[in-house]
């Protein structure tokens, strides 16, 4: 039968570890494998002696090598803690182990070339908590499928007078279950008790048996909060398919996410995985997702839950239910569980794992070193060394017609697949294979380049989004790992020869592009802007597809002349922007790096510009994308900055004035400096949230919260308005001042 492993874990007892696989299968039931496995490492085999001299200890020969060629021996433990034991123990007399530092279920399936999708074949019983319960069954791996999962949504109210949870929702796409303390709905059960609540809470999860529990900071606010209320109860907090308590890893940072344990299901929050997927929104509260995402937003009653709870208790049911309602339809309308499946089929890793870049990169690369005879290191945690960034190439600032694109496809895995750049591979000896900081690497085939090859390859076959953005994802992330130190593959050498060989090609491809009589005006890491010189779009396709094909024609004989290789880097032309626009820095006569807008197919992209920065105000936004609109049509804007200058002071733009910022540590933490943000947020009573939405008034920064406030205009004009309409009127050979100046003469001659 197939299926999906939905948690990895594992169990101790009677001498023996096993390792339990949680999942669902392609009938929708719920399975648990369990598999008798023993834990180990590895050591050098001239080690060997030192090590059982220390200590008595079970070992293999083994037909496996480091990466530097020495002969290692396998040692066996009792138990997966034992192994971190004996490793410290190792470490203390200079024997060095490999791999004793991977998890002991991910082990197993590394093994077992396992990687989340499955097919299992043995005799099963019933089990408690789960349809089926095999015990060291054969289990192979399977490609991909389609498989649907049980998704709960979650979401809570609480009163905060009295800390009670007054009503609680799952959904599940096809029904609501409600409980609502101590009052009465026709669309939710009333308990007369919050330890009722609780009780039925928990009732209702085993029974639906969700294989993923989902929501909005469902972990660091949701699972949380019903973790305290059953420890003050003394109910046992155990939601899982087996009776193991529910476990928590939570995170103070703004960047890593809070974890929760529930065995045999997954903890997803809707919240960070639009983070983890790149979808930008101003803000990462659920009803600026809704709004969006779907084009709907929250129930507006969030500050009175305690007067609407005794007064409207219908009311809450509708606001707690259109939540849970927002999350499944937020996560289903971007295709979040798909993306995390089709990630978890490519790396192995369980769906709440699958974003983690070095945890991908250990669950890719170990499993074709295994094959290879090949064992890796362990994580030193050696101190960082600098990392070399990507190429930024001097923009030359104008307004320029019909400005080509280009961009190398995968730049640093086609880099890594070129040149065989691999930590198996990597030497301090001479060959043929240098890279511009003198690193050197040998010929033999590489483990990494094979993986980067194969996954572009699927990425080529790919016949759904999903699965192409999944592999995207995953390939932009396997560069990073050589520059951190938490990765037992670190290598700051490494990682400085695929952007010094990045940084060699976005020069070279600029010298060949401008031999050709072109002008390159701008370059960045693995993109280049080139005026063409058409005189229509038509012409500038043909140029464009002339210059792809002379780069990747010379790249392509360059390799082979060079390196004796296969070139894999391949220069795409990406569009035409029919008007382009790169801006001045202020107050210096050069170009501002990572900063354009550009007229393409009758839309505007705009990169790095006030428009897609989430600290300026929608006004700032608004009014920029009006210039620019103005400006690659030909229109004048000078009556458009007055105008709105003058709607502005007459406060028929007030609504456009908010500030967003995020607090990124408490309050009390912000000591040597108060930014305004944070002087807004202390001005509030209760400020929990990681976000401040502020306006800045006569008195200064203060909290939006519906009362009246005396704008301060002038702080607008001139911190919103004024910089970015210079960035444009200094093509006119004209200033902000000048365009305002002359409304106020207008003003005055029909005065007088």
């Amino acid at each position: 039968m197939k299926g999906l492993i939905i948690h990895p874990t594992y169990r101790t007892g009677n001498g023996k570890s096993f390792v339990h696989l949680y999942g669902c299968l392609e009938n929708g039931e719920s399975f648990l494998t369990i598999s008798e496995f023993r834990p180990y490492f590895y050591i050098k085999k001239e080690n060997l002696k030192a090590a059982l001299d220390l200590e008595q200890l079970e070992f293999k020969e083994v037909d496996m090598k480091t990466f530097s060629g020495n002969e290692v021996v396998k040692i066996f433990t009792q138990y997966p803690q034992d192994v971190g034991n004996l490793k410290r123990k190792l470490y203390d007399k200079d024997i060095e182990c490999y791999e004793a530092d991977i998890r002991f279920a991910y082990r197993f399936l590394i093994d077992k070339g396992l990687r989340g999708f499955i097919n299992i074949e043995g005799m099963y019983k019933k089990g408690e908590r789960v349809d089926r319960v095999y015990e060291n069954p054969d289990i192979t791996p399977e490609e991909p499928f389609d498989i649907s999962l049980k998704i709960v949504s979650l979401d809570i109210e609480v009163n905060e007078p009295t800390g009670e949870i007054v009503c609680l929702t799952l959904y599940d796409k096809k029904d609501y279950f409600t409980l609502l303390l101590k009052k009465e709905d026709s669309r939710a059960k009333t308990c007369t008790s919050e330890m009722e609540l609780l009780s039925k809470f928990k009732e209702e999860v085993l029974k639906r048996d969700p294989d993923i529990i989902t929501g909005w900071n469902v972990v660091d606010f949701d699972l949380a909060y019903l973790y305290e209320r059953f420890k003050k109860y003394r109910i046992a907090f155990d939601l899982g398919r087996s009776e193991a308590q529910t476990k928590f890893r939570t995170e103070t940072s703004f960047i890593r996410a809070s974890r929760v344990k529930i065995d045999g299901r997954m903890v997803l929050d809707a919240m960070h995985l639009l983070r983890d997927f790149f979808i930008k929104l101003d803000d990462y509260k659920l009803g600026t997702a809704g709004m969006a995402i779907l084009g709907e937003g929250k129930i507006d009653i969030e500050k009175d839950i305690e007067r609407v709870w005794n007064e409207h208790p219908s009311l809450l049911v509708e606001y707690n239910q259109k939540d849970t309602q927002l999350v499944t339809d937020i996560i289903e309308k971007k295709k979040l569980i798909e993306l995390s499946k089709r990630m978890t089929g490519i790396t192995g890793l369980q769906l709440d794992r699958v974003k983690a870049a070095i945890a991908s990169l250990d669950s890719l690369y170990l499993r074709e070193s295994q094959k290879r005879g090949v064992v890796c290191p362990s994580v030193s945690g050696r101190s960082m060394s600098r990392v070399t960034g990507g190429l930024v190439q001097e923009p030359t600032y104008g307004v320029y017609d019909y400005v080509l694109l280009f961009d190398f496809r995968s730049l640093y895995p086609s880099i890594m697949a070129t040149f065989n750049i691999d930590p198996v591979t990597y030497t301090e000896e001479e060959t043929v294979i240098r890279a511009p900081n003198n690193v050197y690497f040998r010929e033999e085939p590489g483990i990494l380049p094979e993986i980067i090859l194969n996954l572009l390859e699927r990425r080529q076959k790919a016949d759904i989004y999903e699965e192409q953005y999944a592999i995207k994802i995953i390939m932009n992330s396997l560069f990073g790992v050589f520059g951190n130190p938490l990765c037992r593959f670190y290598n700051s050498k490494i990682a400085n020869a695929i952007t010094f060989f990045g940084r060699y090609f976005l020069e070279e491809t600029t010298r060949k592009v401008e031999s050709m009589g072109y002008e390159v005006i701008y370059g960045d890491t693995d993109s280049l802007f080139v005026v063409s010189g058409a005189a229509s779009v038509e012409e500038a396709h043909i140029m464009g597809d002339s210059i792809e094909k002379v780069i990747n024609d010379f790249y392509d004989t360059y390799v082979q002349e060079n390196y004796s290789r296969k070139n894999y880097l391949q220069l795409e032309f990406e569009r035409v922007y029919e008007k382009f626009l790169l801006p001045r820095q202020r107050h210096l006569k050069k170009g501002a790096k990572k900063r354009y807008a550009g007229f393409h197919e009758g839309e505007i992209d705009i990169v790095g510009l006030e428009y897609v920065r989430r600290d300026w105000t929608e006004l700032a936004r608004e009014f920029q994308y009006n210039l620019l609109e103005k400006v690659f049509s030909g229109e004048n804007i000078d009556g458009y900055i007055r105008d709105t200058v003058e709607n502005l002071k007459s406060g028929k733009l007030d609504d456009l004035l908010v500030y967003k910022k995020g607090v990124r540590k408490d309050l009390a933490k912000y000591t040597k400096t108060t930014p305004p943000h944070v002087k807004a947020a202390r001005k509030m009573d209760d400020f929990s949230d990681r976000v401040i939405s502020y306006v800045m008034t006569k008195r200064g920064p203060e909290p939006v919260d519906g009362t009246p406030k005396r704008i301060d205009y002038d702080h607008y004009i001139e911190k919103q308005l004024k910089p970015i309409a210079n960035s444009i009127l200094h093509f006119y050979d004209k200033s902000f001042s000048d365009v305002v100046t002359k409304q106020k003469q207008m003003s005055l001659e029909h005065f007088l």
